[in-house]
């Protein structure tokens, strides 16, 4: 299987990412995920790359390069990792990590982290990350602030 990956084109991928993304269990508005994609794209340490199959994305994977108070130098955060149900398990996930984590060592990252949900479909995921070098290190905490309409 011949996959390209390549940073996103705002003007040509965000349909499909839009699609991906509801796959991973985040639905919304087509004009929100655009609005959050342009609002992610000014920012020049938030990295979206898709992988294309046949001149189409099947995939994409966002990452932030970020630095801590408690190491030094930066690390890259994986925020995102999403591939088309119809793709999976035919190592486009583990080709997307390798990517990010070949740009992560051209920035003088020192490592990868991500986040994974505590949910049972999850698991899978799970496995996947294990299988690709990470390590469960931490358990996130996430409080949902109400803003006032």
């Amino acid at each position: 299987m011949d996959i390209e990956i390549r940073k996103i084109n705002p003007d040509t991928d965000l349909d499909a990412m839009h699609v991906l993304t509801e796959q991973l269990g985040y639905p919304t508005t087509l004009e929100n995920f655009k609005l959050r994609i342009q609002q992610l794209y000014q920012h020049s340490d938030y990295h979206t790359f898709v992988a294309i199959y046949l001149q189409k994305v099947v995939a994409y994977i966002g990452c932030i390069k970020q630095y801590a108070w408690e190491t030094d130098g930066c690390f890259f955060r994986i925020q995102a990792l999403v591939v088309n149900q119809d793709f999976r398990q035919k190592g486009i996930g583990k080709k997307l990590i390798g990517y990010v984590e070949n740009q992560a060592m051209i920035h003088q990252a020192h490592y990868l982290i991500l986040n994974s949900g505590n949910r049972p479909e999850r698991e899978i995921a799970h496995k996947f990350y294990i299988n690709l070098g990470f390590e469960a290190k931490s358990t996130g905490f996430r409080k949902t602030l109400a803003q006032d309409a």
